[in-house]
C-alpha cells in the first residue's frame, strides 16, 4: 500500500498455506501407514513428545537409521568441522528446521517433552538448537532399535 497500490498478498498466500497444510498431513499419513517406518515415526515422536511433524516423518524415511549414530553424525555434518562440507545438506536442513520449530514450540510453552524444555531453558540458543538436533537424532535411531529389534523380555 506504501506506493498506491493493493496487491493483495493475503489472498495470494491463504491458498499457499492450506497447500503446505494439505501436503504435510499427507506425508504424515503416507510414512505413518508404512509397516516399519510408521513405527519408528510414531515411538520417535512419542519420545520427543511431539504429536506430528512433517519434518519428522520425511528424517524418518530418509536417514539410513541402520548406521551407528557417529556415522549419522558425520553424513549431517554435525562434527567439528562440519566433515568438510561433504555433508547431506538437504537432510540437515530438515533436522535443523524441526529442532528449531522444537525451540519454539518450548518458548511458546506448547505441551513438549520436559527434556526439551529443559535444554531450551538452559543453554543459549544455538547451542539449545544443536543439542535437541543430536537429541532428535539420538530418538530416531532408539526408535528404530526398538522397532527392528525389540529388548529382551519386552
Amino acid at each position: 500500500m506504501k506506493d498506491g497500490f493493493d496487491y493483495n498478498f493475503k489472498e495470494v498466500v491463504k491458498p499457499l498455506k492450506a497447500d503446505g497444510e494439505r501436503l504435510f498431513r499427507e506425508i504424515i499419513r503416507r510414512v505413518a501407514n508404512l509397516p516399519i517406518y510408521g513405527e519408528v515415526y510414531r515411538k520417535a515422536c512419542e519420545l520427543l513428545g511431539v504429536k506430528r511433524s512433517a519434518e519428522l516423518a520425511i528424517l524418518t524415511l530418509e536417514l539410513p537409521l541402520h548406521l551407528p549414530l557417529v556415522r549419522l553424525k558425520g553424513l549431517l555434518g554435525m562434527i567439528p568441522g562440519r566433515n568438510g562440507g561433504k555433508y547431506n545438506h538437504r537432510l540437515r536442513s530438515h533436522i535443523a528446521s524441526f529442532a528449531a520449530s522444537l525451540y519454539v514450540n518450548a518458548k511458546r510453552r506448547v505441551s513438549i517433552s520436559d527434556k526439551v524444555v529443559e535444554i531450551v531453558n538452559h543453554l543459549p540458543k544455538e547451542q539449545a538448537i544443536y543439542k535437541l538436533e543430536l537429541m532428535t537424532l539420538k530418538a530416531l535411531r532408539v526408535a528404530y532399535l526398538m522397532t527392528v529389534k525389540p529388548p529382551a523380555g519386552g
